[in-house]
């Protein structure tokens, strides 16, 4: 695992895979494509590296005649580093959910959301907040002074989107610890969404905060002991950014090869291998305006 992150970082800091051209006069050299992704599982690159492989060989076939060269997958350990990777140019295009994908876009001007991804059979989802049956919690505002079991600082609904949603009740999440007034709102880090569960089925956290796919998901013994007490409004379910200044030669063709990919067995197999995408689709006018409602709100926050 450590070599492979090791080659992975490598060919970043090298500039491998990045578009170019052969300035000698001779015959152009395949531009680089490189495709990146925040780890899920903190250490282990080698999980998406198995996980988007696949894909990344079909779309390489896809693009056999053009002069596209499809690069090793690009996976970073956290949300900063991927912001470096971005903000250098090294990577032309990024999976990820809305609220990092926005925020990366603010934050670095250099990609900008094209794709709408379908993710474990969801176009848009919502955050339930939930809490223990017999708990006293029985609407947002019931939060304050009380703790929240969150998954990952990368998360859009289960961290970004309960954090802007409290704020926006006029309420304050901050990390365990650090309360700075009894009526602050305390997050821990579980870990997995059914950690998040079993932590508020056992009284390690007041409540949890994840999407209705993992409410579902959630074994249902655990979920009769568990009670949602708040619904956000839908939001779209990933998205597929590429860096701004890529040049049409490369992105159009990558684009209708990722849009064609569900169609027949082979593509749909690669796409569920890949984090269990479903399938890529164009942004309608609704999903525009929701992005351009999100860019707003996050561009009026400090970074």
């Amino acid at each position: 695992m450590v070599t492979a992150r090791f080659l992975l970082v490598l060919g970043l800091l090298l500039g491998t895979g990045s578009a170019w051209t052969d300035a000698s006069g001779g015959s152009p050299t395949p531009a680089g494509f490189r495709i990146g992704v925040i780890s899920e599982r903190s250490g282990a690159p080698s999980h998406a590296i198995a996980q988007y492989g696949p894909m990344l060989d079909y779309l390489q076939d896809a693009l056999r005649h053009t002069e596209i060269a499809v690069s090793e997958l690009a996976v970073a350990e956290h949300l900063e580093e991927m912001r470096g990777w971005i903000a250098a140019g090294q990577i032309d295009a990024l999976f990820e959910s809305l609220i990092p994908s926005l925020k990366l876009e603010i934050e670095t001007a250099r990609i900008r959301p094209r794709l709408l991804v379908w993710r474990k059979g969801q176009r848009v989802y919502r955050t339930l907040f939930f809490t223990r049956q017999d708990s006293p919690i029985r609407q947002l505002q019931d939060l304050r002074g009380r703790s929240l079991a969150v998954e990952s600082a990368r998360s859009t609904s289960a961290f970004f989107l309960p954090k802007l949603t409290l704020e926006a009740w006029g309420m304050h999440l901050r990390p365990e610890g650090s309360r700075r007034s009894p009526e602050d709102i305390l997050y821990s880090f579980a870990g997995s969404e059914l950690n998040q569960a079993y932590w508020v089925e056992r009284g390690k956290a007041d409540a949890g905060a994840f999407n209705d796919g993992d409410w579902t998901r959630t074994p249902r013994t655990l979920r009769k002991r568990l009670r949602i007490f708040h619904r956000t409004p839908p939001l779209l379910r990933y998205l597929l950014s590429f860096r701004t200044d890529l040049p049409a030669s490369i992105r159009e063709p990558v684009e209708a090869a990722l849009l064609a990919m569900h169609k027949d067995a082979a593509g749909r197999g690669t796409l569920t291998r890949a984090s269990r995408i479903t399938r890529i689709e164009p942004f309608t006018d609704a999903d525009r305006a929701q992005l351009e409602t999100w860019r707003a709100r996050l561009a009026d926050r400090p970074h």
